[in-house]
């Protein structure tokens, strides 16, 4: 047993066999817009943007050791939530990190991550996600748990991964806890004490300007689109699965052509699978 000050805590705290060590966010391994605080514990992104928010665990995770965070704070000026998942690939040696989690990382072996809709992660929400012994990669909210088959090497190092992505702007990272049997359970040392106030973040005046710009430009392509419907005729067949109004220009990988551009990008950020076959985007 090591009867040491837990640095991060500053509070007397024993390393013993129920301990698993420290766990926090992983200070060489960082999205370009992440500023990490409270003892590398918080993971913050700029406002001016949803994505480049990706940060590790500072160290290796173990199979069913369940990762625990708290979602602090939140812009409604974005689409999408969080994203969780783990890798093979030590964090310090995979050189510039992408500004996605989904597709960016996903596309590469060794990795995997699933979107955490944004309904079901506002600000002070807890979330939990882990490794089973069978490859399951799992996440647990209040409102759901979901699981996904992956072929991540359950034989190597496991670093878990959040990209705190879309209106998601703060994590907290609370721990992590294992369950060796019915009775004994092993977790992470404490984490640093926190009084910070989750809530939604106010939309800086840049931001918003860029967003009347956009909607002004989307709802001209929406009425480009519904004329060029009206002028080609479109079957029923034709148009948007989604919202049965577009047609229907983009198919996701799985080759279902279902889907028009703003559907697209609202169903790959809350959904991440086909609608028609649920094939996973």
């Amino acid at each position: 047993m090591t009867n040491n000050v837990n640095e991060r805590t500053k509070d007397p705290h024993v390393c013993g066999l129920t301990c698993l060590g420290p766990l926090t966010f992983h200070p060489g391994a960082v999205g370009k817009k992440i500023t990490l605080s409270q003892g590398n514990c918080r993971a913050s992104r700029d406002l001016e943007t949803f994505r480049d928010g990706l940060v590790f665990s500072s160290r290796p995770v173990k199979p069913k050791e369940k990762v625990w965070f708290r979602v602090e704070r939140s812009l409604l000026a974005w689409e999408g939530g969080v994203r969780v998942g783990f890798t093979n690939v030590c964090p310090t040696t995979a050189g510039p990190l992408p500004p996605l989690a989904c597709p960016d990382l996903t596309d590469k072996p060794g990795y995997w991550a699933l979107p955490v809709p944004q309904r079901d992660c506002p600000p002070g929400t807890m979330v939990s996600f882990w490794m089973d012994s069978t490859g399951l990669l799992c996440y647990k909210t209040p409102a759901e748990t979901l699981c996904n088959q992956t072929d991540l090497d359950l034989s190597r190092p496991l670093w878990a991964i959040i990209d705190v992505y879309g209106q998601s702007t703060t994590v907290l990272l609370l721990g992590s806890v294992r369950s060796l049997n019915r009775f004994i359970k092993t977790s992470s040392c404490p984490i640093p004490r926190s009084t910070f106030e989750c809530g939604y973040e106010d939309t800086p005046p840049e931001l918003k300007k860029t967003i009347a710009e956009r909607k002004l430009k989307q709802h001209q392509e929406d009425q480009s689109n519904n004329n060029n419907s009206q002028r080609t005729g479109c079957s029923k067949q034709d148009l948007c699965a989604v919202c049965l109004d577009r047609e229907a220009r983009l198919a996701p990988q799985c080759g279902h052509r279902c889907l028009c551009l703003p559907c697209a990008n609202r169903v790959f950020e809350e959904f991440g699978t086909c609608p028609l076959c649920r094939q996973i985007i």
